[in-house]
């Protein structure tokens, strides 16, 4: 079985400190992140297949989590909510990320799968002087000639849904909660989106996208 290699890029900016109910909008990405990394342990197919990165964001990015195979230890270091939004900087130290781990996997790996939460739009001065278009033209490449990154965007809040939609890698693979979604059960969302599809992918062999249902495409209309 070739190996998966999966990256979570989480939003760690200043407005993720907002409350969602009774807890901060981070504080439900902490808890989601640790659900999610537990759910996809639990599947042994899952956990043999896929490898796991977490990747979070704000002004600077971080690789919280390098890629590592799943297990029941598997944990993501808590995040803390601060600072601007840069699009460019976390596409820039996920292609860098990428391709140091698919070399080091080797021709067997399959492309990455990356799903990328958001609330809000770039708002650091380096995307706000020079945007983010060739990072993220690097990232979608990172995985070497003849492959390509499957990048899928996930928003709520402020997101800019034609920002987001330009983010993927198929436009089509671009996704907002529902409006009626509270902060807390978009990011829950979220973690439904990367379950659904890496379960899928591996099952199928194949990089699949499922989203779940309440989700939105950024060109519908009426959103």
């Amino acid at each position: 079985m070739n190996v998966l290699p999966l990256y979570v890029l989480a939003d760690r900016s200043g407005s993720m400190a907002e409350t969602a109910g009774s807890v901060t909008a981070i504080e439900v990405v902490n808890t989601v992140l640790r659900e999610l990394l537990a759910r996809l342990a639990k599947d042994p197919t899952i956990r043999r297949a896929v490898r796991l990165s977490v990747i979070s964001f704000a002004e600077d990015a971080r690789v919280d989590l390098p890629l590592t195979s799943l297990s029941s230890t598997t944990a993501v270091p808590d995040l803390e909510a601060s600072g601007p939004t840069s699009f460019a900087v976390v596409f820039e130290a996920t292609a860098r990320t990428v391709a140091h781990d698919l070399a080091a996997l080797g021709p067997a790996a399959r492309p990455p799968l990356v799903f990328m939460l958001t609330d809000g739009r770039p708002t650091a001065h380096r995307d706000r002087a020079g945007g983010w278009y060739a990072e993220h033209q690097a990232l979608l490449a990172s995985a070497g000639a003849g492959r390509r990154v499957l990048l899928v965007p996930y928003g709520y809040g402020r997101v800019d849904p034609r920002t987001l939609a330009s983010i993927a890698a198929d436009p089509s693979a671009a996704y907002l909660a529902g409006r009626s979604d509270s902060p807390a059960q978009a990011i829950e969302r979220f973690a439904e989106l990367v379950f659904g599809s890496v379960a899928r992918s591996v099952a199928m062999d194949s990089e699949q996208v499922v989203p779940p249902p309440g989700t939105v495409r950024p060109y519908v209309e009426d959103y």
